[in-house]
Protein backbone atom coordinates (compact mmCIF):
# COMPACT_ATOMS: atom_id res chain seq x y z
CA UNK A 1 0.00 0.00 0.00
CA UNK A 2 0.99 3.53 -1.03
CA UNK A 3 1.24 6.14 1.91
CA UNK A 4 0.57 9.00 1.68
CA UNK A 5 0.22 12.31 4.06
CA UNK A 6 -3.07 12.82 4.22
CA UNK A 7 -3.40 15.84 6.47
CA UNK A 8 -1.25 18.02 4.28
CA UNK A 9 -4.14 17.34 1.70
CA UNK A 10 -6.66 18.04 4.63
CA UNK A 11 -5.04 21.13 5.60
CA UNK A 12 -5.47 23.02 1.47
CA UNK A 13 -9.98 22.64 2.13
CA UNK A 14 -11.93 24.90 3.50
CA UNK A 15 -12.22 25.20 7.30
CA UNK A 16 -15.58 24.05 7.97
CA UNK A 17 -14.46 20.57 6.15
CA UNK A 18 -11.28 20.28 8.03
CA UNK A 19 -13.50 20.68 10.83
CA UNK A 20 -15.69 18.52 10.34
CA UNK A 21 -13.04 15.35 9.57
CA UNK A 22 -11.50 16.49 12.69
CA UNK A 23 -15.05 15.63 14.08
CA UNK A 24 -15.42 12.86 12.32
CA UNK A 25 -11.56 11.86 13.66
CA UNK A 26 -12.85 11.76 17.59
CA UNK A 27 -15.98 10.32 17.27
CA UNK A 28 -14.10 6.85 15.60
CA UNK A 29 -11.78 7.07 18.38
CA UNK A 30 -14.52 7.39 20.76
CA UNK A 31 -16.61 4.62 19.51
CA UNK A 32 -13.02 2.45 19.07
CA UNK A 33 -14.31 1.98 15.47
CA UNK A 34 -12.46 1.85 11.76
CA UNK A 35 -13.58 5.09 9.68
CA UNK A 36 -12.44 5.75 6.18
CA UNK A 37 -12.66 8.56 3.98
CA UNK A 38 -14.29 6.88 0.31
CA UNK A 39 -15.21 7.77 -2.95
CA UNK A 40 -15.64 10.63 -4.40
CA UNK A 41 -14.02 13.18 -1.97
CA UNK A 42 -10.98 10.88 -1.37
CA UNK A 43 -10.95 10.71 -5.70
CA UNK A 44 -11.13 14.54 -5.75
CA UNK A 45 -8.55 15.36 -2.16
CA UNK A 46 -5.95 13.21 -4.35
CA UNK A 47 -6.73 14.87 -7.61
CA UNK A 48 -6.67 18.21 -5.42
CA UNK A 49 -9.83 19.57 -6.01
CA UNK A 50 -12.46 21.00 -3.87
CA UNK A 51 -14.98 18.29 -2.49
CA UNK A 52 -17.35 20.37 -0.02
CA UNK A 53 -19.24 17.00 0.68
CA UNK A 54 -17.63 13.80 2.88
CA UNK A 55 -18.02 10.09 2.24
CA UNK A 56 -17.09 7.59 5.09
CA UNK A 57 -17.69 4.15 6.00
CA UNK A 58 -17.67 3.23 8.92
CA UNK A 59 -16.56 -0.85 9.96
CA UNK A 60 -18.91 -1.84 12.61
CA UNK A 61 -22.50 0.70 12.41
CA UNK A 62 -22.38 3.45 10.05
CA UNK A 63 -26.20 4.62 11.87
CA UNK A 64 -25.17 4.96 14.96
CA UNK A 65 -21.50 6.96 14.20
CA UNK A 66 -23.71 9.20 12.09
CA UNK A 67 -26.50 9.46 15.40
CA UNK A 68 -23.48 10.34 17.43
CA UNK A 69 -21.84 12.71 14.92
CA UNK A 70 -25.05 14.57 13.98
CA UNK A 71 -25.30 15.42 17.85
CA UNK A 72 -22.06 17.11 17.91
CA UNK A 73 -22.07 18.93 14.64
CA UNK A 74 -25.70 19.44 14.11
CA UNK A 75 -27.75 19.66 11.19
CA UNK A 76 -30.53 17.45 9.28
CA UNK A 77 -30.02 13.12 10.04
CA UNK A 78 -31.45 11.08 7.07
CA UNK A 79 -31.11 7.80 7.82
CA UNK A 80 -31.73 4.62 4.78
CA UNK A 81 -31.97 1.65 7.25
CA UNK A 82 -32.08 -1.05 4.13
CA UNK A 83 -29.23 0.99 2.90
CA UNK A 84 -27.21 0.57 5.81
CA UNK A 85 -26.48 4.52 5.27
CA UNK A 86 -27.40 7.64 6.89
CA UNK A 87 -27.31 11.19 5.51
CA UNK A 88 -26.48 14.84 7.33
CA UNK A 89 -27.01 17.89 5.86
CA UNK A 90 -25.33 20.88 7.41
CA UNK A 91 -26.72 24.77 7.54
CA UNK A 92 -23.60 25.55 5.02
CA UNK A 93 -24.92 22.40 2.38
CA UNK A 94 -22.23 20.61 3.00
CA UNK A 95 -23.09 17.01 3.09
CA UNK A 96 -22.20 14.60 5.03
CA UNK A 97 -22.65 10.50 3.95
CA UNK A 98 -21.93 7.98 6.18
CA UNK A 99 -22.40 3.90 5.16
CA UNK A 100 -21.58 1.08 6.76
CA UNK A 101 -18.72 -1.43 5.19
CA UNK A 102 -21.33 -3.22 3.13
CA UNK A 103 -21.85 -5.63 0.22
CA UNK A 104 -23.96 -5.90 -2.57
CA UNK A 105 -26.35 -8.83 -4.71
CA UNK A 106 -28.15 -7.91 -7.36
CA UNK A 107 -31.14 -10.13 -7.96
CA UNK A 108 -31.51 -8.96 -11.21
CA UNK A 109 -29.93 -6.64 -14.36
CA UNK A 110 -31.05 -3.13 -13.26
CA UNK A 111 -32.36 -4.14 -9.78
CA UNK A 112 -31.73 -2.02 -6.91
CA UNK A 113 -28.94 -4.17 -4.40
CA UNK A 114 -29.61 -6.31 -1.58
CA UNK A 115 -26.58 -5.01 0.99
CA UNK A 116 -25.27 -6.47 3.64
CA UNK A 117 -22.32 -5.20 6.61
CA UNK A 118 -19.36 -6.05 5.19
CA UNK A 119 -16.41 -7.59 7.44
CA UNK A 120 -13.79 -4.77 6.05
CA UNK A 121 -12.84 -2.34 4.17
CA UNK A 122 -11.67 -4.44 0.92
CA UNK A 123 -14.59 -5.87 0.78
CA UNK A 124 -16.50 -2.66 0.76
CA UNK A 125 -14.77 -1.02 -2.06
CA UNK A 126 -15.77 -4.46 -3.89
CA UNK A 127 -18.69 -3.38 -5.20
CA UNK A 128 -18.26 0.40 -6.32
CA UNK A 129 -18.13 1.57 -9.47
CA UNK A 130 -14.56 2.45 -11.18
CA UNK A 131 -11.57 2.11 -9.77
CA UNK A 132 -10.93 5.68 -8.78
CA UNK A 133 -13.86 5.63 -6.41
CA UNK A 134 -12.83 2.12 -5.01
CA UNK A 135 -10.04 3.87 -2.93
CA UNK A 136 -10.30 4.71 0.75
CA UNK A 137 -7.88 6.06 3.84
CA UNK A 138 -8.37 5.15 7.39
CA UNK A 139 -9.46 8.45 9.40
CA UNK A 140 -7.64 9.03 12.80
CA UNK A 141 -4.37 7.67 12.14
CA UNK A 142 -1.85 9.75 12.62
CA UNK A 143 1.09 10.88 10.43
CA UNK A 144 1.15 8.62 7.29
CA UNK A 145 -1.67 7.28 6.16
CA UNK A 146 -2.03 4.17 3.85
CA UNK A 147 -4.31 4.11 1.02
CA UNK A 148 -6.65 0.99 0.57
CA UNK A 149 -5.88 0.58 -3.19
CA UNK A 150 -7.19 -3.19 -4.04
CA UNK A 151 -7.94 -2.35 -7.76
CA UNK A 152 -4.99 0.20 -8.47
CA UNK A 153 -7.11 3.16 -8.86
CA UNK A 154 -4.71 5.52 -7.73
CA UNK A 155 -2.52 4.25 -10.84
CA UNK A 156 -5.76 5.05 -12.95
CA UNK A 157 -6.01 7.98 -11.15
CA UNK A 158 -2.32 9.39 -12.41
CA UNK A 159 -3.15 7.95 -15.83
CA UNK A 160 -6.51 9.73 -16.61
CA UNK A 161 -8.31 6.10 -16.91
CA UNK A 162 -11.85 5.16 -16.20
CA UNK A 163 -11.98 1.37 -15.55
CA UNK A 164 -14.58 -1.01 -14.12
CA UNK A 165 -13.78 -3.21 -11.61
CA UNK A 166 -15.88 -6.44 -13.21
CA UNK A 167 -17.15 -7.36 -16.44
CA UNK A 168 -20.75 -7.46 -14.93
CA UNK A 169 -20.62 -3.91 -13.42
CA UNK A 170 -22.79 -1.88 -16.38
CA UNK A 171 -25.38 -5.10 -16.42
CA UNK A 172 -26.02 -4.77 -12.71
CA UNK A 173 -26.50 -1.29 -12.12
CA UNK A 174 -26.13 0.90 -15.38
CA UNK A 175 -26.34 3.94 -14.22
CA UNK A 176 -23.04 3.74 -14.18
CA UNK A 177 -23.04 3.86 -17.82
CA UNK A 178 -24.29 7.52 -17.25
CA UNK A 179 -21.94 8.23 -14.48
CA UNK A 180 -18.82 6.99 -16.75
CA UNK A 181 -19.45 9.71 -19.36
CA UNK A 182 -19.71 12.37 -16.78
CA UNK A 183 -16.71 11.34 -15.08
CA UNK A 184 -14.66 10.89 -17.81
CA UNK A 185 -15.89 14.45 -19.30
CA UNK A 186 -15.52 16.30 -15.85
CA UNK A 187 -11.73 15.56 -15.43
CA UNK A 188 -10.99 15.09 -18.91
CA UNK A 189 -9.93 11.14 -18.24
CA UNK A 190 -10.62 8.79 -21.07
CA UNK A 191 -12.93 5.33 -20.36
CA UNK A 192 -10.21 2.12 -20.80
CA UNK A 193 -10.72 0.14 -23.91
CA UNK A 194 -12.57 -2.51 -22.17
CA UNK A 195 -14.76 -0.82 -20.08
CA UNK A 196 -15.86 0.93 -23.09
CA UNK A 197 -16.23 -2.09 -24.94
CA UNK A 198 -18.52 -4.01 -21.77
CA UNK A 199 -20.13 -0.50 -21.91
CA UNK A 200 -21.46 -0.54 -25.77
CA UNK A 201 -21.75 -4.18 -25.29
CA UNK A 202 -24.39 -3.27 -22.06
CA UNK A 203 -26.36 -0.66 -24.36
CA UNK A 204 -26.53 -2.48 -27.33
CA UNK A 205 -28.41 -5.33 -25.15
CA UNK A 206 -30.75 -2.35 -24.18
CA UNK A 207 -29.30 -2.17 -20.27
CA UNK A 208 -30.86 1.31 -20.03
CA UNK A 209 -33.98 -0.28 -20.43
CA UNK A 210 -33.93 -1.97 -16.54
CA UNK A 211 -33.91 0.71 -14.66
CA UNK A 212 -36.57 3.27 -14.09
CA UNK A 213 -36.69 6.42 -15.79
CA UNK A 214 -36.60 8.07 -12.51
CA UNK A 215 -33.12 6.68 -11.95
CA UNK A 216 -32.50 7.91 -15.37
CA UNK A 217 -33.43 11.55 -15.31
CA UNK A 218 -31.69 11.69 -11.84
CA UNK A 219 -28.51 10.96 -13.59
CA UNK A 220 -29.33 13.49 -16.72
CA UNK A 221 -29.62 16.00 -13.99
CA UNK A 222 -26.53 15.26 -12.57
CA UNK A 223 -25.00 16.08 -15.78
CA UNK A 224 -26.71 19.42 -16.09
CA UNK A 225 -25.29 19.90 -12.62
CA UNK A 226 -21.53 20.01 -13.94
CA UNK A 227 -20.04 23.59 -14.64
CA UNK A 228 -20.31 22.71 -18.69
CA UNK A 229 -22.73 19.70 -19.03
CA UNK A 230 -23.59 20.18 -22.94
CA UNK A 231 -20.07 18.19 -23.54
CA UNK A 232 -21.04 15.38 -20.79
CA UNK A 233 -24.92 15.12 -22.98
CA UNK A 234 -23.06 14.97 -26.22
CA UNK A 235 -20.67 12.10 -25.31
CA UNK A 236 -23.62 10.57 -23.91
CA UNK A 237 -25.46 10.91 -27.16
CA UNK A 238 -23.04 10.08 -29.52
CA UNK A 239 -22.60 6.49 -27.31
CA UNK A 240 -26.31 6.04 -27.89
CA UNK A 241 -27.34 7.26 -24.26
CA UNK A 242 -29.72 9.99 -25.01
CA UNK A 243 -31.57 8.99 -27.96
CA UNK A 244 -34.88 8.99 -26.20
CA UNK A 245 -34.34 12.31 -25.04
CA UNK A 246 -32.72 13.87 -27.50
CA UNK A 247 -34.18 12.31 -31.04
CA UNK A 248 -31.70 13.59 -33.56
CA UNK A 249 -28.52 15.44 -34.77
CA UNK A 250 -30.51 18.55 -35.76
CA UNK A 251 -32.14 18.71 -32.69
CA UNK A 252 -28.93 18.07 -30.49
CA UNK A 253 -27.21 21.07 -32.12
CA UNK A 254 -30.15 23.54 -31.19
CA UNK A 255 -29.80 22.18 -27.51
CA UNK A 256 -25.90 23.10 -28.04
CA UNK A 257 -26.86 26.96 -29.03
CA UNK A 258 -29.94 26.92 -26.00
CA UNK A 259 -27.17 25.37 -22.96
CA UNK A 260 -24.85 28.22 -23.94
CA UNK A 261 -26.75 30.97 -23.91
CA UNK A 262 -28.00 29.56 -20.69
CA UNK A 263 -24.63 29.38 -19.44
CA UNK A 264 -23.49 33.04 -20.56
CA UNK A 265 -26.67 34.48 -18.43
CA UNK A 266 -25.17 36.23 -15.21
CA UNK A 267 -28.47 36.96 -13.67
CA UNK A 268 -29.51 33.30 -12.89
CA UNK A 269 -27.74 31.19 -10.26
CA UNK A 270 -26.74 27.65 -10.70
CA UNK A 271 -30.09 25.76 -9.80
CA UNK A 272 -31.79 28.01 -12.30
CA UNK A 273 -29.36 27.05 -15.10
CA UNK A 274 -30.01 23.63 -14.24
CA UNK A 275 -33.87 23.86 -14.70
CA UNK A 276 -33.68 25.58 -17.71
CA UNK A 277 -31.74 23.33 -18.91
CA UNK A 278 -33.64 20.48 -18.51
CA UNK A 279 -36.38 22.47 -20.39
CA UNK A 280 -34.48 22.80 -22.79
CA UNK A 281 -33.58 19.04 -22.88
CA UNK A 282 -37.06 18.37 -24.19
CA UNK A 283 -38.61 21.13 -26.40
CA UNK A 284 -38.10 19.67 -29.54
CA UNK A 285 -40.56 16.92 -29.01
CA UNK A 286 -44.12 17.45 -29.12
CA UNK A 287 -46.65 18.10 -26.45
CA UNK A 288 -47.68 14.58 -26.71
CA UNK A 289 -44.57 13.79 -27.10
CA UNK A 290 -43.68 15.71 -24.15
CA UNK A 291 -46.43 14.32 -21.68
CA UNK A 292 -45.18 10.31 -22.49
CA UNK A 293 -41.65 11.22 -21.70
CA UNK A 294 -42.29 13.28 -18.39
CA UNK A 295 -44.32 10.54 -17.27
CA UNK A 296 -41.87 8.02 -18.12
CA UNK A 297 -38.80 10.21 -16.25
CA UNK A 298 -41.09 10.61 -13.51
CA UNK A 299 -41.34 14.84 -13.99
CA UNK A 300 -42.88 16.39 -11.05
CA UNK A 301 -46.17 18.27 -12.66
CA UNK A 302 -44.54 21.68 -12.53
CA UNK A 303 -41.58 20.36 -14.70
CA UNK A 304 -43.91 18.75 -17.01
CA UNK A 305 -46.00 22.50 -17.37
CA UNK A 306 -42.83 24.41 -17.80
CA UNK A 307 -41.50 22.36 -20.78
CA UNK A 308 -45.35 22.74 -22.40
CA UNK A 309 -45.76 26.09 -21.17
CA UNK A 310 -42.06 27.67 -22.49
CA UNK A 311 -42.87 24.96 -26.19
CA UNK A 312 -46.25 26.90 -26.36
CA UNK A 313 -44.83 30.80 -25.85
CA UNK A 314 -42.56 29.92 -28.38
CA UNK A 315 -45.11 28.97 -30.72
CA UNK A 316 -46.65 31.86 -30.47
CA UNK A 317 -43.88 33.99 -30.54
CA UNK A 318 -43.60 32.52 -33.96
CA UNK A 319 -46.96 32.21 -35.26
CA UNK A 320 -48.73 35.13 -33.67
CA UNK A 321 -46.49 37.67 -32.32
CA UNK A 322 -49.31 40.09 -31.81
CA UNK A 323 -51.34 38.61 -28.98
CA UNK A 324 -48.43 38.47 -26.99
CA UNK A 325 -49.61 41.22 -24.41
CA UNK A 326 -53.03 39.76 -24.04
CA UNK A 327 -51.96 35.96 -23.44
CA UNK A 328 -48.49 36.44 -21.50
CA UNK A 329 -49.96 35.82 -18.08
CA UNK A 330 -51.15 32.46 -18.77
CA UNK A 331 -47.14 31.56 -19.34
CA UNK A 332 -44.70 31.21 -16.06
CA UNK A 333 -41.79 33.22 -15.15
CA UNK A 334 -39.26 29.75 -15.92
CA UNK A 335 -41.20 29.94 -19.98
CA UNK A 336 -40.83 33.31 -20.42
CA UNK A 337 -37.15 33.33 -18.93
CA UNK A 338 -36.26 30.84 -21.26
CA UNK A 339 -38.52 32.02 -24.52
CA UNK A 340 -36.28 35.18 -23.72
CA UNK A 341 -33.15 33.39 -23.82
CA UNK A 342 -34.03 30.95 -27.47
CA UNK A 343 -35.29 34.09 -29.30
CA UNK A 344 -33.82 37.18 -27.82
CA UNK A 345 -37.29 38.62 -28.42
CA UNK A 346 -37.59 42.37 -26.78
CA UNK A 347 -40.98 42.21 -26.40
CA UNK A 348 -40.63 39.68 -23.71
CA UNK A 349 -38.39 41.92 -21.41
CA UNK A 350 -41.34 43.76 -19.81
CA UNK A 351 -42.63 40.54 -18.83
CA UNK A 352 -39.37 38.96 -17.33
CA UNK A 353 -39.16 38.72 -12.92
CA UNK A 354 -36.24 40.90 -11.89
Amino acid sequence: MMKIHLGNSIRKLRDEVQERIATIEKTARELNTEVYLVGGPLRDLLLNKDNIDIDIAVKDNGIEFATLLVNKIGGVLTMHKERLTASILLSDNLHIDVATMRTETYDRPGALPRVQPAPDIVTDLSRRDFTINAMAVRLHTGGEEEIVDPFKGYADLQSSVIRFLHVKSFIDDPTRIYRSIRFETRFGFTIEEQTLKHMKTALSGNALKTISGQRSIKEINLYLAEKHPFPIIKRAYDLGVMHNVISDPKALEEIKGIFSRIEKEQGLDHENKRSLMLTALFLHHTPNEITNLSSYFGMTKKQRSAIIDTKLLLNLLKDSPSMLESVIKRYNDHARTLAYLITSNKALLPHLKA
